[in-house]
């Protein structure tokens, strides 16, 4: 059993939350049963108004490795930036107010960070729940960005060198779909900065993007975080594949290039600012254009209009649907490693 201290845990647990009273009893328990005890829970609520608060002051009252403070509503960030300020140890868990994991989550994710001192991150599988805890069918282990960049790696344990990770990100879609999956060295934060909150509930992707660039990550198969699918959650008003939404994912991804470029390789940097990013700018805004059309003569009519005018992202994109080959779609991960190779960065 590991030694517990209140003044200097190893493990601080943090927990944002408002207005999930109903799954905080599922919450705090999977934390409270974790098989590593060396921990604080610093829950920080944005004044909840339905009971949440009255029963955290109930079970604080009941658990001496637990502090509690209430934050203003400013936004979905706000109260994890708070509980982060106040973390003491060495490591951060963020846990998420509605989400779960497994009993020995903690544990695993800790001994492979102690293992692995070159890494700040520690990544584990992710199980998808609905409003009553049931699992659901989990397309995470094949269908993520991930798994896909992962092969037969998923189901072993593996290092992935920093920037690929965050190379990855240039696709649009996150590498670590829940923060409940990471493990994070502290100091990390001191590094690439906390979560900003200019993006709402898209945050995650934003710094996600910065850490990986610069962090390496140890991949922990065999325990799980759970990440829970309800009506209410933030993601839900995300607006996902519209416009907006593709103008936050560049907003973020050029927001995390030049925020991480002074700690980059500089040929990475270089390449990151003078190529990728104006690629995967115009691919992106290419790509919605052509969702928005209609019906498939309008699409073929913008493809072609386009085209002619010179547009090579629409001459890549007629070459990818003729031949199958090209930077688009599901070649971003290929693409992405042989122009990592090209620059001697490390294979994933």
């Amino acid at each position: 059993m590991v030694k517990v201290s209140l003044d200097r845990p190893y493990v601080s647990i943090c927990l944002p939350n408002l207005n999930n009273a109903s799954f905080l009893p599922e919450r705090l328990t999977t934390i409270v049963e974790q098989s590593f005890e060396d921990w604080e829970l610093v829950v920080v609520d944005s004044y909840s108004s339905d009971g949440a608060w009255e029963y955290l002051m109930d079970q604080a009252k009941l658990e001496p490795r637990m502090r509690i403070y209430q934050a203003p509503r400013e936004g979905i960030y706000a109260g994890l930036n708070k509980s982060l300020k106040l973390a003491r140890a060495q490591y951060v868990y963020i846990a998420t107010s509605d989400d779960t994991m497994a009993p020995d989550c903690l544990a695993k994710l800790v001994n492979a960070l102690e293992r692995h001192p070159e890494c700040d991150l520690a990544h584990c599988p992710l199980r998808i729940i609905d409003e009553e805890g049931r699992e659901m069918p989990n397309a995470w282990s094949k269908g993520s960005l991930f798994a896909r960049s992962s092969g037969s790696a998923i189901e072993h344990e593996h290092v992935r060198m920093a920037p690929l990770d965050g190379l990855l990100h240039l696709t649009g879609e996150s590498v670590y779909i829940s923060l409940t999956q990471l493990l994070i060295r502290k100091s990390l934060f001191d590094r690439v900065g906390l979560f900003d909150g200019r993006w709402e509930s898209l945050g995650d992707f934003n710094w996600n993007m910065r850490a990986s660039l610069i962090a390496n990550t140890v991949h922990v198969p065999h325990t799980w975080a759970g990440w829970r699918v309800h009506s209410a959650q933030a993601t839900q008003a995300a607006q996902l594949g519209t416009a907006a939404h593709r103008n936050k994912i560049d907003d973020m991804i050029h927001h995390a290039i030049e925020s991480t470029a002074p700690m980059l390789d500089e040929s990475v940097a270089m390449s990151l600012r003078r190529y990728w990013w104006n690629w995967l700018r115009k691919r992106h805004r290419f790509t919605t254009e052509i969702a928005h059309r209609q019906n498939r003569s309008e699409r073929l009519k913008y493809v072609a209009g386009r085209a002619i005018l010179g547009d090579s992202v629409a001459w890549n994109y007629v070459w990818w649907r003729v031949t199958g080959f090209g930077k688009w779609g599901r070649d971003d991960i290929q693409t992405i490693r042989l122009w990592g190779r090209s620059l001697g960065l490390p294979e994933l």
